[in-house]
Parts: structure tokens; C-alpha cells; sequence
């Protein structure tokens, strides 16, 4: 678990876990987690080429763009693939064995998020047990790129379509978010909703520099 998440106080509330001051929640009971295998990276491949993800891959492809112009950048989580097809230089860091499998045969497999330009975590930090195992690999001044599902108050987290237990382990607020990154050593540079107008859910995409390493 992501140690300044751990060391908040935090109430019960069923099986999550509210920081009420700091704007996160997050699950507690983390023994039956999703299982990222070759049934999620088809239901990811099933997403390619619709129109809502051709909108939400060139905004992101445009934010990263803006700040590291084609310097070489890594996608941690790839689902598919599909970004780092769309953009040139763009190696990929994945936990689910298809996902790895795709990469190394593609020559685009990366061991670490160390020596690139940025990190982009399309949809990921929210899935990951301990993010801090990420953020604390990305060098000083290089950026990080990130799509979220935000949430204006903690107890509106259970109705929304972005409660799913078992995958998203953390749940932010807006000021919860950029807060939590600060804490990493991370600058906000800039805030999208490029993904809400493309159709999604309170999807906000966001840069960030590291500036300083954390305490």
C-alpha cells in the first residue's frame, strides 16, 4: 500500500477506507483482486479503433506531446497496446503476462520507468496495490501523465460507475489527486477533461514534473 495513503487517518466505511481531510478513499481488504490476464487484455483490444477512443488517445498523445515534444516516454499499463502504437518512441511497462508478451515480441519492452522523459499512466494509478513502487522510479524534472476517475465527494464513490471493488484500490478527490502527487514530489503542470468530452465519466487527465524527491 502507498505509504502516505497508509500513514493518513483514515474512518471505516464498509470495505473502504475514508480519509475525509485528505480527499482519498481506498480499499482495505485487498486478498481477492482482479486478475490482469489474457480475458482483460481482449476486453481492452476490444476498445481499439471506436470513435471515443481515437478522441481520448489523440488528447492524450497531445498532452504528452506538449511537454516532452518526441523525447522517448514510457506507458506503464498498456492495456492493449494502442498508444504506444499511435505514438513514436513510446516503449510500454505492464504487469499482465499478455500485455509483456506483446511488448517483448514488438522489441518495445521496458524493465523500468528509469531514463525516460515521462511516465503515462492511462487509467492505472487507481489499479495499482502500491503506486509509490512507479512514481519513486521517474527522474527528476521528467513528467508524469495520468487519467483518473475523480469524484467531487468520497461518499459519492459507491455511486458511481467507477466503484469496483477488487480493481480500484484508490479513490480521489480533485484537491485529494493533486495533493497525493505533491506528497511524490510531483508539480501540476496542467489539468484535462479531454476524456469527459470524448464520452467519459468524470475522466481527467493531467501532467506533472517532478520537481523534488519525496520526503
Amino acid at each position: 500500500m502507498d505509504r502516505f495513503i497508509a500513514s493518513l487517518p483514515a474512518e471505516s466505511d464498509g470495505d473502504l477506507m475514508l480519509c475525509r481531510d485528505f480527499g482519498i478513499a481506498y480499499q482495505h481488504d485487498r486478498t481477492n483482486l482482479c486478475a490482469y490476464d489474457d480475458a482483460y487484455y481482449d476486453k481492452c483490444k476490444s476498445y481499439e479503433g471506436q470513435q471515443i477512443a481515437q478522441a481520448i488517445n489523440a488528447g492524450r498523445v497531445a498532452l504528452v506531446n506538449k511537454y516532452v515534444g518526441l523525447g522517448k516516454v514510457v506507458d506503464v499499463g498498456i492495456g492493449s497496446g494502442e498508444f504506444i502504437r499511435l505514438r513514436p518512441n513510446t516503449w510500454g511497462h505492464d504487469v499482465n503476462p499478455a500485455g509483456i508478451e506483446w511488448l517483448k515480441r514488438n522489441d518495445l519492452w521496458a524493465k523500468n520507468l528509469q531514463g525516460f522523459a515521462g511516465a503515462t499512466f492511462w487509467d492505472v494509478l487507481e489499479h495499482v496495490e502500491t503506486p509509490e513502487d512507479y512514481l519513486q522510479q521517474i527522474g527528476l524534472h521528467a513528467f508524469a501523465f495520468v487519467s483518473i476517475p475523480l469524484f467531487y465527494a468520497l461518499g459519492a464513490v459507491r455511486a458511481s460507475k467507477h466503484y469496483r471493488p477488487g480493481e480500484h484500490l484508490q479513490y480521489f478527490t480533485e484537491q485529494g489527486f493533486i495533493d497525493w502527487m505533491e506528497r511524490h514530489g510531483f508539480r501540476l503542470m496542467e489539468m484535462q477533461d479531454f476524456e469527459i468530452r470524448a464520452g467519459r465519466e468524470s475522466i481527467y487527465s493531467f501532467a506533472f514534473r517532478r520537481y523534488r524527491w519525496p520526503v
